[in-house]
């Protein structure tokens, strides 16, 4: 009974180590297949603002699911040291390598133009810069109000560009007669030359004033333009005859019949 008795320890004893093997490899299978299933990604680790160089300092490595990865994500330090970000990037956020400029490109505004762009500032009021809701990456139309050429009584409103990014928004010192600095608004917009020529003629013939665009609208709508005499035209009613005036005559009709070498005219009433 003994011997039976110790035949029964010894293999509990087989048993519970088999057990515990089997527990073991399973926690390692998981662990091996959790460490598959992520990838390195490089993260900011503060807010950086467009047109910065990164470094080091300003970013991380992070574990994330490899599932949920962008292609574009970098992937290593290396990979974004000093290169200009030309869009905002925000704590955590990953950083892809296409809201970076080409390798080479200098920290500052020039970072965030196009090869064929160029930037232009415009200086604006909390009512023509938009109640200050604009911010870099936003786009804006251009309206310009000046004088009219055909009577100098009017004023003419019109749409100058349309669809143009908002490269940087802020404020500057600008020194008064008065010896103090006052600050001005001002407003950066990235611009072809020809747009540029445009606005710079704009600057100084009359008010400029900028509408803030929807993101998913990037309709160009071609416009007239208005002049003061719209709001006055446009309640005009038109005047009735009155009573002692001649009715409107009735334009009379004919037609012109042919027979054979005479032409007669017949009028139709």
């Amino acid at each position: 009974m003994a011997l039976k008795g110790s035949s029964y320890l010894v293999l509990a004893l087989i048993i519970g180590l088999v057990g515990v093997l089997a527990i073991h490899r399973a926690i390692q299978s998981k662990n091996q297949t959790a460490q598959e299933a992520t990838n390195p990604v490089v993260v900011a680790d503060a807010d950086i603002p467009s047109g910065s160089a990164l470094n080091p300092k300003l970013v991380r490595v992070a574990n994330w699911p490899k599932e949920i990865v962008h292609p574009q994500a970098a992937t290593t330090v290396q990979q974004v040291d000093n290169r200009v970000a030309t869009v905002p990037l925000f704590k955590g956020e990953p950083i892809l390598l296409t809201k970076l400029a080409p390798e080479g490109t200098a920290a500052g505004l020039g970072g965030l133009l196009k090869s064929e762009s160029q930037a232009f500032t415009i200086k604006v009021d909390d009512v023509s810069g938009v109640a200050g809701f604009l911010h870099p990456g936003a786009r804006v139309d251009v309206l310009m109000i000046l004088p009219s050429l055909k009577n100098t009584n009017e004023h003419l409103s019109k749409v100058i560009l349309q669809d143009i990014k908002v490269l940087t928004a802020g404020q500057i010192w600008e020194q008064t007669n008065t010896n103090k600095p006052t600050p001005v608004n001002t407003v950066t917009l990235e611009v072809t030359p020809q747009q540029a020529e445009i606005l710079n003629l704009a600057s100084t013939q009359g008010k400029i004033r900028l509408t803030l665009r929807s993101s998913a609208n990037k309709k160009v709508t071609p416009t007239t333009g208005i002049t003061t005499s719209f709001f006055f035209e446009g309640q005009k009613k038109p005047e009735a005859p009155s009573n002692g005036s001649p009715a409107a005559k009735t334009p009379e009709r004919s037609v012109e019949v042919i027979k054979r070498t005479k032409r007669e005219e017949i009028k139709l009433q």
